[in-house]
């Protein structure tokens, strides 16, 4: 049986199945959700992501970071 840390992770990895999709969205928009926000800024930075997942979440926070990107509700 799965821990809630071992579910947890699963409910992260599940909601970053279109990771790059969100980013794209987000840059050509230039909004992203208080959600997909959350989500971001909740995901845990470990193993559970590829080097090129970290870079796409490193570079959508720099994007909110410099106003290129607004969260709304």
């Amino acid at each position: 049986m799965e821990n809630a840390t071992d579910q947890d992770l699963c409910a992260v990895r599940s909601n970053f199945c279109n990771l790059a999709e969100l980013f794209c969205n987000a840059i050509c928009t230039g909004q992203i959700t208080y959600r997909e926000w959350y989500d971001l800024m909740t995901a845990p930075f470990n193993e559970s992501f590829s080097i090129d997942d970290e870079d796409l979440i490193t570079r959508l926070i720099y994007a909110v970071r410099q106003g290129r990107v607004k969260i709304i509700e």
